[in-house]
């Protein structure tokens, strides 16, 4: 039976990084991983400029600036008041010196490398780190001595068996996670409310820049990706999922028409060039995330909405942080509960608020006239909406509130003055009668 310092199951954008770094650190990494990369996935994969940070101190993310463009500027338009502007680079800074004691790295800009393409450096580069990879290769069961896990068996290509053993199994498949199953680990939150998501590849449209639009109960994002192509998307609650599923295409549209007319103007006259993506239902969750010889990262031990796009940058986070405190319990630094539950403290410290805040936004309730009206307040201060920015993209705490007292109140609109989601129809579904 073959002996490891850690196996890591999954390959993708938790596993690939964690085992990148266990390996540079000096110790003996497997990682397996069931498809053979390059292949796609049904995902958002925006990166904010904390998760390009990660990328950056992984040593990737020039090579996925090969490929794919950046920008450090976007737009967040809410009920028509325009929010532009960018996460500041000292907040960026900040929030890697609280989390990992150091900036080395860090960067400002962010992109929205394709899956087939991120995920494929992302193993690629665990190799060249000296990872032993294992690509179409299965997980069947776990190997537990004395309630310890020890191990895992498994098959690989051409039904050839893997039997390996090592101090740490690292549980790195996604959402959906057998490993997750395997070890028994239960979930411990969960949150049923969530967007839909609809989304699709377009050429033939000139818009630099993430452009994200709010109105009612509905969401959309547009931002240029690989191949000279857009990533054009609607997001909604996931109780009217049914009735916009009975005709997607078309209310793809009817809903862009809605939020965001400008945009649904370049998408009409643009060219779809690959079928459209869905997910249903996301429903967010906690898992236990480690427990005798095992550990949880990503997606396998936490997962929330789509709707700001948080997931590989959560994922990148987790990776560098556990494998810090993984090289403790290897090097007999510390004993295992306590490494554990120190890692587990430190995450949720840095974790769970944004993530309740997700979860809340997920339910898709319009936002109200007290809400509008600070935003309201926001339009015009750069260094205001790049604080407002920079907390939707997790860098700055949404608890660091925006100052208010410097600014000059201006005239409200009518719009917000008067608004009133329910004589505006925001809570009935458009689809419905489609």
């Amino acid at each position: 039976m073959e002996q490891f310092d850690v196996i890591v199951i999954g390959g993708s954008v938790s596993g690939a990084p964690t085992a990148t770094w266990l390996a540079r650190k000096g110790f003996k990494v497997l990682m397996v991983e069931k498809d053979i990369f390059p292949r796609d996935t049904n995902s958002t994969h925006f990166i904010w400029p904390r998760g390009m940070s990660y990328l950056n101190r992984l040593g990737v993310a020039d090579k996925i600036l090969e490929q794919t463009p950046h920008f450090k500027q976007l737009e967040v338009n809410i009920e028509g008041i325009r929010l532009h502007g960018g996460v500041p680079l000292q907040a960026v800074r900040d929030r890697f010196m609280s989390l990992h004691g150091d900036d080395d790295g860090v960067v400002d800009y962010y992109c929205g490398p394709r899956r087939f393409y991120l995920d494929k450096v992302l193993l690629d580069e665990a190799r060249s780190s000296g990872v032993d990879v294992r690509e179409g290769t299965s997980v069947k069961s776990v190997i537990i001595e004395d309630d310890v896990v020890v191990g895992v068996r498994g098959t690989g290509p051409d039904e050839t068996i893997l039997e390996a053993r090592a101090k740490v199994i690292i549980g790195a498949d996604g959402r959906m996670s057998k490993f997750a199953h395997r070890v028994n680990s239960q979930k411990i939150k969960v949150r049923e409310k969530s967007t839909f998501a609809y989304y699709g590849y377009y050429s033939g449209i000139d818009k630099p820049e993430l452009c994200i639009h709010k109105k009612g109960r509905f969401g959309t994002a547009i931002f240029p990706t690989m191949d000279e192509r857009h990533l054009v998307l609607v997001y909604g609650p996931t109780a009217w999922w049914s009735d916009f599923s009975k005709d997607p295409e078309a209310n793809f549209l009817k809903t862009y028409e809605f939020v965001a007319p400008d945009v649904a103007a370049l998408v009409k006259n643009a060219t779809r060039v690959e079928d459209f993506k869905a997910m249903g239902r996301m429903v967010a969750f906690h898992r236990e995330n480690w427990g005798k010889g095992w550990v949880l990262v990503g997606d396998a031990c936490s997962f929330k909405d789509q709707w700001t796009a948080m997931g590989i940058t959560h994922s990148l986070r987790d990776a560098e942080l556990l494998a810090d405190y993984l090289e403790k319990v290897l090097r007999d630094e510390s004993d295992w509960d306590t490494a554990m539950t120190q890692y587990t403290d430190v995450r949720n410290a840095d974790y769970e608020d944004y993530w309740s805040m997700v979860c809340d936004g997920a339910e898709m309730e319009p936002y109200t006239r007290e809400q509008l009206t600070f935003f309201h307040s926001l339009e015009g201060h750069q260094d205001k909406m790049d604080q407002f920015i920079a907390q939707v993209g997790d860098t700055i705490s949404f608890n660091q509130a925006i100052p208010q007292d410097d600014v000059t109140p201006s005239p409200l609109p009518d719009f917000i003055r008067d608004f009133d989601s329910n004589a505006l129809n925001y809570h009935d579904n458009m689809y419905a009668t489609s």
